[in-house]
């Protein structure tokens, strides 16, 4: 069976022609100067972030296919404010072909990759050392949940109702793994979607009911809001 990941990878690209898409309806500098839904960024930070996102991603593909450990940002979390800083104020036109160059460079980077390369190489991420297939996924979610982060509804960028189905499930998956360490100790909750089955997550004897629609579940479990009073507060995910 081939290594090459194509279950993050098909999605991945599908989620990059929606956010081509979105930018193609005339993204203006007034709107790039706004604030995002991302506290303390604007649509341009989250715009330049994105392009230095698969840049990185770029990177560490590139390093795999000459068997080297390259770190997503060589020069850490200074190194990746700085960039982000310093290409938020562009045009808007400056923007939008930067993020949509970086992303062409990194999809012709994970074409170029090897069957081999996604079966055993590995990169450095914020988070440590991940499989490369591994950062597809990373790159997926970066660009799902920031479509939604926009608050561009004027350019049909989604609310965080709108993420597609795939990634709903998968993120699903990942954000329930780590929900129990999440929660304040001696706390339990208890996932009610509706359109999967219900468990209990954490340790008390009474978990608190957390009932709503998947999407807004997972809204809350990545910090974008939508939780109700009652629900818990939660630790950053990572």
């Amino acid at each position: 069976m081939p290594s090459t990941p194509s279950v993050w990878l098909e999605p991945c690209l599908a989620a990059h022609r929606r956010l081509e898409e979105v930018l193609s309806r005339g993204l203006t500098d007034e709107m790039a100067r706004r604030p995002s839904l991302l506290p303390g960024w604007s649509v341009g930070h989250l715009l330049t972030h994105l392009a230095r996102n698969a840049d990185a991603n770029s990177g560490m593909v590139e390093g795999a296919q000459r068997g080297e450990l390259v770190a997503m940002y060589p020069g850490g979390a200074e190194q990746r404010q700085a960039d982000i800083d310093a290409g938020q104020g562009r045009p808007a036109t400056e923007l939008v072909k930067d993020v949509i160059e970086a992303m062409q460079l990194l999809e012709r980077a994970w074409a170029s990759t090897s069957d081999e390369v996604w079966a055993t190489a590995l990169s450095r991420t914020f988070g440590g050392v991940r499989s490369t297939a591994h950062t597809v996924y990373l790159r997926w979610r970066e660009v799902e949940a920031h479509l939604a982060d926009l608050g561009l509804p004027e350019l049909g960028a989604p609310a965080w109702d709108g993420i597609s189905q795939a990634y709903l499930d998968a993120e699903w998956i990942e954000q329930t793994a780590q929900l129990g360490r999440r929660l304040p100790q001696g706390t339990a909750v208890i996932l009610i979607p509706g359109d999967r089955p219900s468990r209990v997550y954490g340790s008390a004897e009474q978990p608190i009911q957390v009932r709503a629609e998947p999407r807004r579940i997972l809204q809350y479990l990545m910090g974008r809001g939508g939780a109700d009073p009652g629900w818990p507060p939660l630790s950053q995910w990572s």
